[in-house]
């Protein structure tokens, strides 16, 4: 364990990589490049990156597309949070820029495992295996996020700064190849997937993982068949989650923003999670406490403090909810429509009636009384059990863009606070833009 702590703090002490060039001489260089050449290095840096992703990464998932998609708004002054909540977001937003940088950073160590693991004897095969398969998942899931959130991202890295973009889909084919480069050699390898699971956290399932990942791409992609096929593979048994501890370096990073004194109470829940709460929802009293007494500033919207995963410092957040995996199956049965609206719905009222979530997200409804041949009230119904059952995940506003794809047609910013989203895609961040010759123009919203 102590070799672990220590390989940690040497790898996250380094330059981050990324897919801006840095601006200084990296004196370290030499060093981190010594860490990858040891094996026994390895199980730190995986437990580094997963660590980084789960504390920064994370933090910033909840904050921007929380903002953007009215699950949460600004409490305070402070304008990165404002921007958010009315559209009009400058290149160099925080909370956007901060995203970009740790997915780059977190991919650019899982790049640097692949390009330097095979060199590397290890005395356990199986270790190595995992390890490898692990730094895929992480190059794939980091990819995604950048596929689903920008118009036009990047594939991989580039230390000279001249990362290629290309549009969306292609970038999240690329995600889908790297996860089903990890699931290759975890599907021939149980001893290394037994090993990944135990090395990351108490409670986690990578291959459940991948699959969960696999089918959101594939529903972003407009891939339904493919959607409900990953959705299949998950083990709805499993639960998976990123931990956290009462240190320092180690708390839940939405718990210290919503409780830690510095936090300054930059923003909190939109009052009943951001929509028109079916009466009798328990979701709402699982996720929300009592009134702040704070509106928010841009908009005026009511708001509450935030419970859920998030009120303690050293309490789990799970990496996806089971009932979300009904919500994928559910809601590519209601894109293909005709006889499929029959799936949809038996999905949906699974979600409306579970009362056994192993994370304790119990709608505790009835069946839905909606008209089960109609596609649209179908997909508004799924939408409605996205924004209940997933909140603070950064899928509500993906969700709402692929029901509502025409939403924000002619809107400019900033967006009317009537308005259940306020963009289609982030801009790109300011210093990739200064840095980066090949950045896109901004999206228009």
């Amino acid at each position: 364990m102590k070799n672990i702590i220590k390989y940690i703090t040497l790898v996250f002490t380094l330059t981050a990589i990324v897919a801006c060039k840095t601006e200084f001489e990296n004196h370290n260089a030499a060093s981190e490049d010594a860490v990858y050449d040891t094996p026994d290095a390895y199980p730190g840096i995986v437990l580094g990156m997963t660590k980084h992703f789960a504390q920064n990464a994370m933090s910033e998932i909840v904050r921007g597309p929380g903002v953007i998609a009215r699950e949460i708004a600004s409490t305070n002054t402070y304008i990165t949070e404002r921007d958010l909540e009315k559209g009009d977001i400058p290149n160099d937003n925080s909370s956007l820029s901060a995203l970009w940088r740790y997915l780059h950073y977190e991919r650019g160590i899982a790049e640097k495992i692949g390009a330097n693991i095979d060199d590397v004897v290890f005395p356990d095969d199986d270790e190595k295996a995992g390890i490898k398969a692990y730094a895929k998942f992480f190059e794939g899931m980091t990819t995604a996020y950048l596929g689903f959130y920008w118009e036009k991202a990047t594939k991989q890295n580039d230390p000279d700064n001249q990362a290629e973009f290309f549009p969306r889909a292609d970038v999240l084919q690329e995600a889908l190849a790297d996860l089903d480069a990890a699931l290759s050699i975890f599907n021939s390898n149980a001893n290394a997937v037994a090993y990944i699971n135990s090395l990351v956290s108490n409670a986690f399932s990578v291959v459940d993982v991948i699959n969960v990942f696999k089918a959101r791409i594939y529903l972003e992609l407009g891939d339904y068949q493919n959607a409900i096929a990953a959705a299949n593979n998950v083990d709805m048994t499993t639960v998976s989650v990123w931990t956290y501890e009462s240190t320092t370096s180690g708390r839940n990073p939405v718990y210290v923003t919503q409780y830690d004194p510095a936090s300054n109470e930059r923003w909190k829940g939109v009052v009943d999670m951001g929509v028109t709460v079916e009466p009798g929802d328990g979701r709402v009293a699982f996720y929300l406490g009592g009134d702040t007494g704070i509106a928010s500033i841009e908009c005026n919207f009511n708001t509450n403090y935030i419970l859920g995963f998030w009120d303690n410092e050293d309490e789990d957040i799970p990496v996806y909810l089971p009932d979300e995996v009904k919500l994928i199956k559910a809601e590519a049965y209601a894109h293909m429509g005709g006889a499929n609206l029959t799936n949809a719905v038996t999905l949906i009222d699974e979600v409306r009636q579970d009362n056994a979530d192993p994370f304790g997200v119990n709608a505790g409804l009835g069946p839905w009384t909606g008209n089960p041949n109609d596609q649209q009230e179908v997909l508004d119904q799924v939408f409605y059990n996205y924004a209940m059952e997933v909140y603070l995940q950064g899928m509500r506003w993906l969700a709402h863009r692929r029901i509502y794809p025409d939403y924000l047609n002619g809107v400019t910013p900033p967006v009317d606070c009537a308005l259940q989203r306020t963009r289609n895609f982030f801009p790109y961040p300011y210093n990739e833009q200064s840095n980066n010759t090949n950045t896109p123009n901004d999206p228009s919203i």
